[in-house]
C-alpha cells in the first residue's frame, strides 16, 4: 500500500478504512449542511427585514454557542460518569476514549483533523438534517430563530474537539493562544481543573463559560442523584471506590 494512502486512511491508528472514510464523509456533510442552514437563516432574516432582524444575530449566536458548550459538558459528563469499556455498543467507541483521555491527556494531540472532528460530525448530521427539513419556513419567526441559533450551535459543537485539542497543545498557534486568553475558546488553565482527580467537574469543553455556573449549581451532582434514584445506576467513580474499599 502506498505510504501516502496509508497515511490518509490512518491504518496505523487502529481503526478501519471504512470508519475513516465515514468520518471524512460526515465532515463534508457537515460543511454542506451548515451552508444550507445558513442560507435558510439568512433568507428568513432578510424576509423579516434587517432593521428588525439585526439584533437576532448576536442573540442567536450567544444562545447557540452557549448551547454547544452545555452539550459538550453533558456528553462529556455522560462518558466520564456512567458505564465502562465493556458497555455494549457505546463502551469501546464512546466511553473508552473519555477514560483513556484522563490517563493520556495529551494523546489527543497525536490525532489529525479527521480523527478529532469526525465523530462529532456523525452525531451532528442526526441534528442538522431534521433542522433543514422541518424549520424551512422563511416567514416563521420561530423557524428563523432556530435556524440562526443552529448555525452557531452546530459550528460550536463541530469545533469542540478541536478546541479541546488546542487546550492540550504545548505550543498552539499564536491566534489560538489569543482566543484562549480572551476566553472565547477552551483554555489550558481552565481545562486543567477537569484534569484534576477525580475528574468530576468542569466538563464543558467548547469555551467552558458554563463550568463555574454548573459547578456552583451542583448541576451534574444533582443529575447523578436523579439517575441513581430513578434508575438505580451508580457512577463509575462509585464503583471504583467500592472496589478500592473491598480490596482494602
Amino acid at each position: 500500500m502506498p505510504s501516502m494512502f496509508k497515511s490518509f486512511v490512518r491504518l496505523d491508528f487502529g481503526y478501519s478504512p471504512f470508519h475513516r472514510f465515514f468520518e471524512i464523509a460526515a465532515i463534508l456533510s457537515f460543511f454542506a449542511l451548515v451552508v444550507i442552514i445558513s442560507i435558510q437563516a439568512y433568507t428568513g432574516l432578510a424576509t423579516l427585514g434587517w432593521q428588525t432582524a439585526i439584533w437576532l444575530v448576536p442573540v442567536t449566536a450567544l444562545f447557540g454557542y452557549v448551547g454547544a458548550d452545555f452539550a459538550s459538558g453533558f456528553v462529556h459528563w455522560m462518558g466520564d460518569t456512567f458505564g465502562g469499556e465493556e458497555t455494549p455498543v457505546l463502551g469501546e467507541a464512546f466511553i473508552k476514549p473519555f477514560r483513556d483521555h484522563h490517563t493520556h491527556p495529551n494523546g489527543i494531540c497525536e490525532h489529525d483533523f479527521v480523527e478529532v472532528n469526525g465523530n462529532n460530525s456523525i452525531v451532528l448530521a442526526l441534528y442538522m438534517i431534521p433542522v433543514t427539513l422541518i424549520f424551512s419556513d422563511p416567514t416563521s419567526t420561530i423557524h428563523i430563530l432556530i435556524l440562526a441559533a443552529s448555525v452557531f450551535f452546530t459550528v460550536g459543537v463541530f469545533m469542540t474537539n478541536q478546541f479541546h485539542k488546542w487546550a492540550h497543545m504545548d505550543n498552539p498557534p499564536a491566534y489560538i493562544e489569543a482566543l484562549q486568553k480572551w476566553g472565547l475558546i477552551l483554555g489550558p488553565e481552565h481545562h486543567d481543573v477537569h484534569h484534576t482527580s477525580p475528574y468530576d467537574t468542569y466538563y464543558c469543553i467548547t469555551c467552558g463559560w458554563l463550568n463555574p455556573i454548573l459547578q456552583r449549581l451542583q448541576f451534574f451532582e444533582t443529575m447523578e442523584k436523579i439517575v441513581y434514584r430513578t434508575l438505580g445506576v451508580g457512577t463509575s467513580r462509585d464503583k471504583l471506590k467500592s472496589s478500592s474499599d473491598s480490596a482494602g
